[in-house]
């Protein structure tokens, strides 16, 4: 199945094969009919399977005069600047992003004349709170990542969101898993979407995960050596707190790693300058000098330590691993940070460093997924400078 026989426009589908999309993934090809037949959807999809254009294809479709028709949600500016982005690679319909920590006043003059919105709850609540967004003629009410909001604790903005919206209109909620709490605020206003769940098999992840055991005392060495022994691109090491990203980031840079930490106590304009250095940095090393060799000062940043919050949001393609410094607490927290790497189609690894009184928790996770524990001995363990 292809996407015009989806029932995407021709002048939409120029605009795909020009960006080289031309093969709709399993969440494109499952959840675009559905959107085009007026359904409200519960969509269980992995990061990375192509969720943006499964729901943002049809409202183009739809999409006309000069009010807002979609009001699309996401936990974070990042992510609603990328969803924004593919919109605007596909067409040419009008969508304005809003967010915090910016001058309200060009969001406001962008949300008088978008077709759709693009935002994270918090503005968006502002500002229609303010009278500053019609949604008197919604069509579209889309959450991306829903599941990561919740966790976020954004359900009483939602909530509060939803009280404004049109009773009429089409809901789209969409994520990597499907919580009971987002089934509850289902019923709670009245929303019986068709459930679809798109199987690990069928994205288009080549991922190949993975733990390792490891004592505390040889992590930071464990983790060093991992990355300098494989073919990567771009890498993400997840930790748990603010304080590790800190101080991993600092031993892997001065172990020659370009590595830079992401966490919240820094501003929305430090956190949105390491990003774009780090999506810039993509396939971008000259294969006659080691990028290793260079600090982050140079602006390439090869690697990212971030807690989860942080990283919700970031979809770059080249992001070819993950390793978990720290152990998550759940299996979706997992399933979300693993879900960065091999994407696209791309060859992608997730590795996570046990510890030993990791084991009960990570235990928990496992449970229903296979992991297969990594051979110790098999890595070339190097010693590094603390």
């Amino acid at each position: 199945m292809n996407f015009s026989e989806l029932g995407v426009s021709d002048n939409i589908l120029q605009r795909l094969e020009e960006n080289s999309i031309t093969e709709p993934t399993e969440v494109q090809k499952k959840s675009i009919p559905e959107i085009f037949e007026g359904k409200d959807l519960l969509v269980e999809s992995e990061t990375g399977s192509g969720k943006t254009l499964a729901f943002s294809l049809p409202i183009i479709e739809e999409a006309s005069g000069d009010n807002v028709q979609a009001l699309i949600l996401s936990p974070t500016r990042e992510l609603a600047k990328q969803i924004a982005a593919e919109i605007e690679m596909a067409s040419n319909v009008d969508v304005v992003t809003i967010y915090g920590g910016v001058d309200y006043k060009p969001q406001i003059e962008g949300a008088k004349t978008a077709n759709i919105v693009a935002g994270t709850p918090g503005r968006v609540l502002d500002l229609l709170q303010k009278g500053k967004i019609d949604v008197s003629g919604l069509e579209f009410f889309v959450l991306d990542e829903a599941d990561r909001m919740l966790d976020m604790g954004f359900q009483d903005e939602l909530e509060s969101i939803i009280s404004f919206l049109p009773q009429y209109r089409q809901n789209l909620l969409f994520g990597a898993t499907i919580p009971h709490g987002l089934k509850k605020m289902c019923d709670k206003y009245d929303i019986d979407p068709e459930i679809i769940r798109i199987k690990k098999s069928e994205n288009t992840r080549n991922l190949e995960d993975k733990y390792v055991n490891a004592k505390r005392d040889e992590k930071v060495s464990m983790l060093y050596s991992l990355l300098k022994q494989r073919k990567r691109d771009l890498s993400i090491v997840f930790c748990q707190t603010k304080n590790t990203t800190r101080w991993l980031a600092e031993k892997l840079r001065k172990n020659g790693i370009d590595a830079q930490d992401l966490n919240g106590d820094m501003s929305q304009h430090q956190r949105e300058n390491v990003v774009e250095r780090f999506e810039n940095s993509g396939e971008s090393s000259d294969s006659s000098r080691s990028s290793e060799s260079r600090d982050s000062s140079s602006g390439e940043i090869k690697v990212i330590v971030a807690t989860d919050v942080a990283a919700r949001g970031l979809d770059i393609d080249d992001i070819t691993h993950v390793f978990n410094y720290d152990v998550p607490d759940t299996a979706d927290t997992y399933t979300h940070r693993i879900g960065r790497a091999g994407r696209q189609g791309r060859e992608g690894e997730a590795i996570t460093l046990l510890e030993q009184n990791d084991h009960q928790k990570f235990r928990k996770i496992k449970r229903d997924l296979d992991i297969p524990r990594m051979d110790k001995e098999k890595i070339e363990m190097k010693d590094v400078q603390l």
